[in-house]
């Protein structure tokens, strides 16, 4: 570092000593991660994880191969294939998107009339104060899904 403080007890160090300190401290962290990273250990780790991270890879393939040769995991694929198709043509799929829909656009409509007060101050507002401190939101006595139907007919029990 620096030399040593040779002032009194009593005294303290001006705020110039101050900043080259801390100039030479972060000068002396900055060489010690350098060495640190440039010394053979460094490179002896970075080299086996290199190793092991190619390692990993080469086993993940070898399973995913395994896994699409598995007749059992072909089986679980058409069916989960053949269940996202029947889902993707449900009417109760088509009643929640429609539902969902509903429910985002009346939280866009919202979010606008909030923004829209915020820009004006809230003071431009030409609703009633009865009007903005409740809402009228209409429910729907309807069902909105459609009845449950079953994938595997076949099968009575989970």
């Amino acid at each position: 570092m620096s030399e040593p403080n040779t002032k009194g007890p009593d005294q303290t160090p001006s705020n110039a000593d101050l900043g080259t300190e801390l100039r030479e401290l972060g000068q002396q962290i900055e060489q010690a991660v350098r060495r640190t990273l440039e010394s053979e250990q460094a490179k002896n780790l970075q080299r086996d994880i290199s190793a092991g991270m190619r390692e990993i890879g080469t086993q993940l393939q070898a399973a995913l191969h395994q896994l699409r040769e598995d007749q059992r995991v072909q089986n679980l694929a058409e069916r989960g294939q053949q269940a996202l198709n029947q889902a993707r043509e449900s009417q109760a799929v088509k009643d929640f998107q429609d539902a969902l829909t509903r429910g985002i656009s009346q939280l866009n409509a919202q979010l606008t009339a909030y923004i829209e007060r915020q820009q004006t101050g809230g003071t431009g507002s030409t609703e009633t104060p009865s009007a903005t401190s409740t809402q009228r939101v209409p429910i729907e006595h309807e069902p909105t899904t459609g009845e449950t139907t079953r994938l595997d007919p076949k099968k009575d029990e989970w």
